[in-house]
């Protein structure tokens, strides 16, 4: 498919917003993964993001399982790179300026709609959550904020699309 930037240069880059999208997603959920298990080591919370995304896949007696980790690592990785995907197509929409608070409020937003809305009644009824526990999702998702800011970033240096 061919499309205009912003300069109204016809360009073909569709796979381009899909594949790079994708990859700073999943580079972002290795941020957010990393923060997760560093707090899980810890000690403040019980469970480590694979076997929340889990719990909307698996019932209680399995999600101490490595089958656990392997669905919830499946999804996971899938839902952040289709998250990376729209954070992209935002960026290349709305422009990169201040794209570090563009990316943090998109993150936060996720947290707010996963965890809040989609995820709470799956969790709440299989697995153990403290306040602290909840508190680490929401410094993760911070963090996977600042990997959207920073992996768009060094990918947009490199790149000649200009955007406003």
């Amino acid at each position: 498919m061919i499309i205009g930037n912003m300069n109204g240069v016809e360009e073909k880059n569709d796979q381009d917003i899909v594949i790079t999208g994708a990859i700073i997603g999943i580079l972002a959920d290795v941020v957010k993964l990393g923060v997760n298990y560093i707090m899980y080591l810890a000690g403040f919370t019980k469970v480590v993001f694979w076997q929340l995304v889990a719990t909307r896949f698996l019932a209680k007696q399995y999600l101490f399982n490595p089958a656990a980790y392997f669905v919830g690592a499946v999804a996971d990785i899938t839902i952040t790179a289709s998250l990376g995907i729209l954070f992209y197509i935002f960026i290349r929409l709305m422009g990169k300026r201040h794209l570090w608070i563009k990316a943090i409020g998109f993150a936060m937003f996720i947290w707010t709609v996963l965890f809040g809305t989609l995820l709470d009644q799956s969790i709440a009824e299989k697995l153990p959550q403290t306040a602290s526990a909840v508190i680490v999702t929401i410094v993760a998702h911070f963090c996977y904020g600042l990997g959207l800011w920073f992996f768009t970033w060094r990918f947009l240096r490199k790149t000649p699309v200009d955007l406003p």
